[in-house]
């Protein structure tokens, strides 16, 4: 989101914080077969890289150099992202690269939910907001692992080193500079299923949020981002503008069932799980194949730029459920971008209820595990509809 970011008391610039002793943690973050990574720090592992990317084990990793000799990584090296934090995998069998390579690697920006490729490892403040085509008025901030991100000073030099992931926050009018002193006016740039839209008010319901975004409140629930994760947010629950990151929401349809079942109910889910589900209005059900346990939710709408317009998920609930993790997603019909390119990690595919169902290998990490307690069956499927988001962002921004 766009918010007004402060930083650590006493550092209002880079070399205020070096004198004193501040020490912010910059993010990192890597593209590997355009899957954006967030990784621990510049030097991160290439087992890492290939696992948070879901890289099939019969493939490599090699850093992109727009060259036919790209170099191969070694599945137990360790590499340093500020000499090129793009990658792109091939399978093990046909890898053909050189032993060097002596063209510039690619190297990712990224701002806010958004990323652009250069070789230019010297960059200035406006050189990225004309990257990005970000309107002048933007303030540029540099990302940390911390809550205060640091502004970055009109036509300062930045050195991609220092760590490629910046957010923003927009600047209406300031009054500091001028001789009429008044108050920093902001304005925030939220999404509202896939639409920017910009408010002058540092919080709203999420009530208001609907109607922002066209949507009756009665007839929709509305689901925030937070953390690569939705979650759902009350009609009259106050979402601050003002905290760290991109505001993303997206909405589904709230329709009254009345607390009646709408489907076939082979097994039963934990009682609080069958009673959002419920109170959600998603049209549910619950199925036993040969392949196991499958809940099943209906007429989902997908976000434009897909080919669909509604589909299916199953999600496979295992036997150790809910102390157990819930993995991938599977979706009939296919999820299928207009360009027919392939999605990664989509080609494989299962048989539930006598379809043929497109399998999503996505999982929970180390870094994002499985919370026994707080996360279900909703929340899992709040992540599924993510991934579809992600894929129709893509190609919002190749377009």
């Amino acid at each position: 989101m766009d918010n007004n970011h402060t930083t650590k008391k006493g550092c209002s610039t880079a070399a205020a914080l070096e004198t004193q002793n501040c020490s912010p943690a910059y993010k990192w973050a890597a593209k590997v077969n355009d899957e954006t990574v967030f990784t621990p720090g510049q030097e991160v592992s290439v087992q890492v890289l290939g696992h948070q990317a879901n890289v099939p084990e019969d493939h490599v990793l090699v850093r992109d150099h727009a060259s036919s000799n790209d170099v191969r990584l070694e599945d137990d090296a360790i590499v340093n992202l500020g000499d090129g934090n793009v990658f792109r995998s091939v399978p093990r069998c046909d890898y053909s690269g050189g032993a060097s390579c002596d063209s510039p690697a690619k190297l990712a920006l990224f701002v806010d939910d958004e990323w652009q490729e250069t070789t230019r490892d010297d960059q200035t403040e406006g050189s990225i907001k004309d990257l990005f085509k970000l309107d002048a008025r933007v303030q540029l901030l540099r990302d940390t692992r911390s809550s205060d991100d640091l502004p970055i000073e009109k036509g300062a030099t930045l050195s991609f080193a220092d760590g490629p992931v910046f957010v923003t926050c927009f600047v209406v009018e300031d009054h500091c500079g001028c001789n009429e002193q008044g108050p920093i006016t902001k304005k925030y740039r939220i999404r509202i299923q896939g639409k920017r839209y910009t408010v002058d008010t540092p919080s709203m319901t999420g009530r208001e949020i609907l109607i922002l975004g066209g949507f009756d409140p009665e007839e929709y629930m509305l689901n925030q981002r937070i953390s690569g994760r939705f979650t759902p947010v009350g009609l009259d629950e106050c979402v601050d503008f003002t905290k760290p990151g991109v505001e993303r929401f997206t909405t589904l349809p709230n329709e009254q069932t009345e607390g009646e079942p709408s489907g076939r109910r082979s097994f039963s889910l934990p009682e609080s799980d069958e009673a959002e589900l419920q109170q959600s209005g998603l049209a549910w059900e619950t199925v036993t194949e040969s392949s196991g346990r499958w809940m099943l939710i209906h007429d989902i709408p997908i976000p434009g730029g897909l080919v669909q317009q509604t589909t299916s998920v199953a999600i496979l609930i295992s036997s150790g459920y809910p102390s157990a993790s819930l993995d991938m997603a599977y979706f009939h019909p296919s999820i299928q971008r207009p360009d027919s390119k392939p999605i990664p990690q989509t080609q494989a595919s299962v048989s539930i209820d006598g379809k043929q169902w497109q399998r999503w290998s996505r999982h929970y990490t180390s870094k994002n595990p499985w919370k026994v307690g707080e996360y279900n069956v909703m929340t899992h499927y709040l992540l599924a509809l993510g991934w579809l988001g992600r894929e129709a962002r893509k190609l919002q921004v190749a377009a």
